[in-house]
């Protein structure tokens, strides 16, 4: 079986480039805290689900026995659930009414079985046929995702089993089609294998969007998705969110691949998100939970533009602290700055092709959050 069960002190992050939408370029400044079962050995406990009342939900080992338990983690106190009579129990997601989805084995048993739980009430949903099934997200629908024991994504929406396989990309087959999670709004996410590499997608409708260009030399996923069609994963290069995605294109030929901004764990050498919910608070292991503390949003001049000066700029930022300045930078110089946290001015800039613009918001304890653009200034 190949079905992937994704698997200290707050410490503060200052500066990430923005991702990008075709309108708003965001750059998040996040702090990490540790989620670690009480009396468990450190980065063992899984975050797997954050709902948006910021309820997670994940699995820890017994300190004992290795026995996986499933939890849920509500403002600094966890609780323990299992799937009665199970020898394993590991929750994977939870949607804003509480209801979970997991997986859980019996003894004597290497199969995993779905589960929903709805109201401290246990429901197994079993892929037919299949002798594993992992279920992995769910949505205020009811609508599911999970994988049966082939590594192919399915979607569960009253009652009806409907399988998924993501577009054939280039020349090589897709061998299978692993989903991650689901938002409220019904987009959902995972990876294909086309050929011996890992591609992260998401799927709004009938619309399947790619994370990266067709490589074939590099992998990548996508985890979670939220309200907001802001999404989390992993590259080779490490795990990354991005703000915003497209989520429908009007030909495949006009596809805009996401601008990344890579996440920077301090808690862990190695890290990979597996959710992220409406207030943009992420969850991923081993075991953590980012939060924001400095959001700038910059949504005139847009990402590689055309602009004719004076150029329009506005943006603002907020946070956990007061903000104390915005500024603007062009080519590496500062040429504006203004206190608070809102921008909105016009500016003579440098003229030329792909330019480098920059605005930066710093807040009262020196936390700086940057989007970085690439305009054409006429």
């Amino acid at each position: 079986m190949k079905i992937r069960f994704l698997s200290t002190l707050a410490a503060i992050c200052t500066l990430f480039v923005a991702g990008a939408s075709a309108q708003t370029s965001t750059a998040v400044v996040y702090r990490y805290t540790a989620i670690s079962y009480p009396g468990t050995v450190a980065q063992e406990t899984s975050a797997n689900g954050i709902n948006n009342s910021n309820v997670i939900v994940g699995s820890y080992p017994d300190p004992t026995t290795g026995v996986g338990h499933a939890f849920e983690y509500i403002n600094g106190k966890y609780t323990t659930f299992d799937f009665p009579g199970a020898s394993g129990t590991f929750a994977m997601g939870i949607n804003d009414y509480g209801d979970v989805v997991g997986s859980y084995t019996l003894p004597n048993s290497s199969n995993s079985h779905g589960f929903l739980r709805h109201n401290g009430a246990f429901t197994t949903i079993d892929y037919p046929g299949a002798s594993d099934t992992a279920l992995v997200g769910i949505n205020n629908a009811g609508t599911i995702v999970g994988n049966e024991d082939s590594n192919n994504g399915f979607i569960y929406k009253n009652g009806t089993f409907t399988l998924y396989s993501a577009p054939t990309r280039g020349t090589l087959p897709n061998y299978f089609s692993t989903l991650f999670g689901i938002n409220n709004p019904g987009q959902f996410v995972g990876e294909e294998q086309s050929g011996d590499y890992l591609q992260g997608f998401w799927v709004t409708g009938n619309d399947a969007d790619f994370l990266e260009p067709n490589t074939y030399f590099a992998n990548n996923n996508v985890t979670g998705i939220n309200g907001r069609s802001d999404i989390v994963g992993c590259l080779n290069s490490g795990p990354y969110v991005a703000f915003a995605v497209e989520s429908s294109e009007s030909s495949e030929s006009t596809e805009k691949f996401p601008t990344l901004q890579m996440l920077s764990n301090p808690l862990a050498s190695q890290s990979c998100p597996s959710g992220i919910n409406y207030s943009r608070v992420i969850v991923g292991n081993p075991g953590f939970m980012a939060a924001p503390i400095l959001t700038l949003n910059v949504t005139s001049p847009a990402n590689h533009v055309k602009v004719s000066n004076p150029v329009h700029v506005v943006a603002n930022a907020s946070g956990v602290n007061p903000i104390s300045q915005m500024q603007v930078w062009a080519n590496f110089k500062e040429v504006y700055h203004v206190s608070g946290g809102s921008l909105n001015t016009y500016l003579n800039l440098p003229a030329g092709s792909n330019e480098r613009f920059v605005v930066q918001a710093i807040d009262s304890k020196g936390v700086i959050a940057k989007v970085v653009e690439s305009i054409t200034v006429n």
